[in-house]
């Protein structure tokens, strides 16, 4: 069953909210009629490790900010969908034709995945998946368990994600178009190391994107 048919059958006992204000809205509707309103008419464009492209849809701040927590520290898993949505939608403004064989995302690592319980960039590639009708795949898998970026300045950042990911299938990168998700970017060096690892694999062009960007300066 398509993941919007659940939706609109789960939504008739479980109304369905804004994941940026949390008031109701219709099935898989992606944002209240106000929030729709604060969304960024723009995209936000970087270079990741100076090679890259990658694109972001809103600003980590704000409401937004709050819609990515309460999906990471919140566990609500549900709003993942309606960012994937909207995603999807300023992709395919983006692109006139998606040329992508294949989606894939930022694993983590198994301690993590396990004490958290699912992994919101997974959540968002599969959705991405589904509403462009592009093939999802795990491609990567992290086998060295580091301390977070966050906790670390920007200096510290590059050397932190050196050597932690590892192709989970050569064969199913070698001459792929792939698009990895993220839920943030900041200094982009996370991304820019699991894309190092698709194209040292084979990859034959890789695109980034993430839901939000952090426009603050990291020292």
């Amino acid at each position: 069953m398509k993941t919007t048919t659940k939706r609109k059958l789960k939504s008739i006992f479980f109304p369905e909210r804004c994941p940026y204000c949390r008031d109701v809205v219709r099935p898989c509707e992606i944002y209240c009629e106000e929030c729709r309103d604060k969304m960024p008419a723009r995209t936000y464009k970087k270079k990741i490790s100076g090679v890259y492209e990658a694109m972001a849809v809103v600003p980590y701040d704000g409401i937004f900010r709050d819609a990515i927590l309460r999906i990471k520290s919140g566990k609500r898993k549900q709003y993942a969908y309606q960012l994937a949505k909207y995603m999807a939608k300023k992709l395919l403004e983006e692109f006139e034709v998606l040329s992508f064989d294949v989606i894939t995302f930022v694993p983590l690592h198994p301690d993590d995945l396990k004490e958290r319980g699912f992994n919101q960039c997974e959540l968002l590639a599969k959705y991405m998946s589904e509403l462009l009708n592009i093939p999802y795949e795990a491609l990567l898998k992290k086998t060295r368990k580091n301390a977070p970026q966050h906790d670390l300045p920007a200096s510290k950042r590059k050397k932190n994600v050196e050597g932690v990911f590892k192709p989970a299938d050569k064969y199913s990168i070698k001459s792929k178009r792939i698009l990895i998700i993220d839920d943030i970017v900041t200094t982009g060096f996370t991304l820019g190391e699991c894309a190092k690892i698709l194209e040292e694999n084979g990859a034959l062009e890789i695109y980034a994107m993430t839901f939000a960007i952090s426009l603050l300066k990291t020292t």
